[in-house]
């Protein structure tokens, strides 16, 4: 078959459409070509995100998925009816929209498709995080030196099911867009408005947004303080200001500034809720110190590849990382987004390195099937393998006990009381407490650590309950404490659970 050419003046032969496309598309596929050691990071990220979703399924899954039950059937909750210790309580729901989205998700495709959201909005800001450090500056070599430490981190800081995994999404593209104005002002940066409306109804964090976008405005005027007040005064004050309206925009404004205040300066969070304790070195928080002293070394010799508002946000950002375990999530998108840039003023070039065609498009084309072959093999598991530490017995064990009490109150681990009130609703406010620790008081919190420890005065605590659902290793010896009393029976244990039941308790 002959490909017709369109003749053109000067006896010069204009390119067929087939032909020109190649040539268009020839300049994109040399771009993705170079990037090609960028893929296999990214595959190591979303296939271990992935194929690690069971152990991802935690309390807070349960309850953003349960939340969004709630808030379909009976609307926005304005005080706790669910839990005894919480009963009548004030209850801001201030996570509704990000509920919604995840039981959206398991009403279309059960818990399945639920967790898959969960991947799709981390997977999505790790790889926007990686665009943005080529964007802004990193070499390939740098990027994957950064990432490799990040990806551990973003391991234990953000693989829990939740809410906030809409929110990490929504502080990266916030970050990115003040980052880009920084360097080059466009109105693109009021963006960030909308995005943090939606935050502030999706996930606790939208403060950190909040206070990123005024810092930049902060910022932003400190830089040009010297210039005519008419020609930065007004957009500095929009960019300071805005931010604080965006934080309250929820049906919940009224109660924000008490949720807020709780969620943030809270001591019993900080003396019993693991992730608001100050980051402490261990092996495990070994790769947040590595990247805060390179951040720090490298600001210190290469501050000149970083502008003032880049500089303020790695440093607010550490100071949060610092503060506590879960502000290290926040650090380390940062840094996996600046740091790169930092990193090449200090590395030789390596002009030479991937540019091997072949090669090249091996490690592309493997890190996106092995994606993709994850994507499909993790579809087709059934429920129980997302479920494996939620076994169907707990809830045959739970429902034996009913059918003998029916108003039996119930003491259940946090991990499992969510779950259970999603599975059964029948125990709408019989259940001791659940995961919102927000709700719950400074000596409730005190009295559930004596619970465990038994200290002296725990039976008496746990006299109104006929049934516990606990969690072995850190209720073990709880539960060895109840099977002495009289009555108590072991109705399940397995899969880190142990159910017991016991005749003498209060309805």
């Amino acid at each position: 078959m002959v490909e017709y050419v369109e003749p053109i003046a000067d006896g010069v032969s204009a390119p067929s459409p087939s032909a020109a496309r190649a040539r268009s598309l020839a300049p994109r596929l040399t771009w993705v070509l170079n990037e090609a050691l960028l893929f296999p990071v990214v595959g190591l990220y979303v296939i271990t995100l992935t194929a690690a979703l069971p152990r991802e399924l935690l309390s807070d899954s349960w309850f953003v998925i349960f939340g969004g039950h709630f808030v379909a059937h009976h609307g926005l909750p304005s005080h706790d009816t669910l839990t005894i210790w919480t009963h009548g309580r004030h209850w801001v729901d201030q996570q509704w929209l990000g509920q919604l989205y995840f039981y959206g998700l398991y009403a279309l495709g059960g818990i399945k498709l639920a967790l898959l959201g969960h991947v799709a909005a981390a997977g999505s800001a790790f790889v926007i995080a990686i665009v943005a450090a080529r964007r802004l500056g990193g070499s390939v070599r740098s990027v994957c030196w950064i990432a490799l430490p990040s990806i551990f981190l973003l391991i234990w800081s953000s693989w829990n099911a939740r809410a906030q995994s809409i929110a990490v999404l929504l502080f990266v593209l916030i970050a990115w867009l003040l980052i880009r104005d920084a360097r080059a002002q466009s109105r693109r940066v009021f963006l960030v408005f909308p995005l943090l409306v939606l935050w502030a109804n999706v996930h606790g964090t939208a403060i950190t947004g909040g206070l990123l976008v005024a810092l930049y405005g902060l910022t932003y005027a400190f830089e040009r303080r010297r210039e005519p007040l008419r020609t930065w005064l007004p957009r500095a004050a929009v960019l300071s200001l805005t931010p604080i309206a965006c934080v309250f925009a929820s049906p919940y404004a009224s109660s924000l500034p008490g949720y807020y205040h709780r969620m943030l300066i809270n001591p019993g969070f900080r003396d019993h809720v693991t992730e608001w304790r100050p980051t402490a070195p261990d092996f495990q928080t070994a790769p947040f110190y590595l990247l805060a002293f390179l951040a720090v070394w490298l600001i210190g010799r290469q501050r000149g590849r970083l502008v003032r508002y880049e500089q303020v946000l790695l440093a607010v950002t550490l100071l949060m990382g610092l503060q506590t375990l879960r502000g290290v999530l926040w650090f380390t998108l940062v840094a996996l987004m600046l740091v790169p840039a930092l990193l090449d003023g200090a590395l030789k070039p390596n002009t030479a390195a991937m540019r091997f065609g072949l090669l090249n498009r091996a490690l592309i084309t493997a890190s996106a099937a092995g994606i993709f072959m994850t994507l499909i093999a993790v579809s087709a598991k059934p429920a129980a393998w997302f479920e494996r530490s939620y076994p169907q017995p707990v809830l045959a064990a739970v429902q034996r006990v009913e059918a003998k009490n029916p108003h039996v109150r119930v003491f259940a681990n946090e991990q499992y009381a969510d779950w259970l009130l999603l599975r059964r609703p029948e125990l709408y406010g019989r259940v001791a407490y659940d995961v919102r620790f927000e709700l719950i008081s400074r000596k409730q919190l005190e009295r559930l650590v004596d619970i465990r420890q038994q200290v002296e005065g725990w039976q008496k605590a746990m006299a109104p309950y006929g049934l516990f659902v606990l969690r072995k290793g850190i209720e073990s010896d709880l539960a060895k404490g109840l099977l002495r009393e009289r009555g108590a029976h072991l109705e399940y244990r397995g899969h880190d659970v142990i159910v017991i039941s016991r005749l003498r308790s209060s309805a």
